[in-house]
């Protein structure tokens, strides 16, 4: 009988320390979107970064992306490219930052903005207006990390990221019935294909809406885990 009691106490005991230690974590929770990604491409360059025309100026590199979102809001994305193998390296303003091997890390936190379910970009008020609107299942602006062959090149640089319903075509445009997108137009929409979805990263130079730095597509995205389906 002693026995017993004894290992109810220590049951009870390590219920107690458990339930506490949860309460005390704020990190333990759920993962509500975890989000992989391939088959990246590299949008135009400083003088041309949104390349409405497509064309070679939207350009395939190797790499991935993976996104885990949880309930909170807070996160971590990681994004890996690097040039294909007959390529010359990647390079940022008129190739005096060049490499190989980039990286981008942001960490996703409780202030940063997380949108889910919405139109983006356009005339939708988030997202960048000079995209054609779109519907996201998730996208967020955060800061990003640019490591650069190694070496840490920019902190914390604005970024917008975004999977929804993709925008470019197989030639790299954005387009609809052979009218070519523009900032210009008065409508906005009809250029998403909801059949499909992108991950898109728009990362500025001195904060969203001013230059764009890095603008990167991956064209194939795989949900592992949603709300809907956990």
């Amino acid at each position: 009988m002693t026995n017993l009691r004894s290992l109810l106490w220590l049951a009870v005991g390590a219920a107690a320390i458990v339930a506490g230690w949860l309460l005390i974590a704020p990190h333990v929770v759920p993962v509500e979107w975890w989000i992989r990604a391939e088959s990246p491409h590299v949008v135009g360059d400083s003088i041309d970064p949104f390349v409405y025309a497509g064309g070679e100026s939207v350009r395939p590199v190797a790499g991935s992306a993976s996104l885990r979102i949880a309930a909170s809001g807070r996160g971590t994305i990681r994004i890996s490219i690097e040039p294909l193998e007959s390529a010359p390296p990647l390079s940022l303003r008129n190739a005096s930052i060049a490499g190989r091997s980039w990286d981008l890390v942001s960490a996703v936190a409780d202030s940063d903005e997380v949108w889910a379910g919405t139109p983006f970009h356009g005339d939708s008020g988030v997202g960048d207006a000079r995209l054609p609107e779109t519907t996201v299942l998730i996208a967020g602006r955060s800061g990003f990390d640019l490591t650069v062959d190694g070496n840490r090149r920019w902190s914390n640089l604005t970024g917008i990221w975004s999977i929804g319903h993709a925008l470019r075509q197989d030639d790299g445009s954005i387009r609809q019935q052979g009218l070519v997108f523009s900032p210009l137009l008065r409508d906005k929409i009809g250029f998403s294909d909801s059949e499909r979805l992108e991950l898109t990263l728009l990362v500025y130079e001195d904060g969203a809406g001013s230059d764009v730095l890095v603008h990167l597509v991956f064209r194939d995205v795989i949900i592992e885990r949603s709300p809907e389906a956990p």
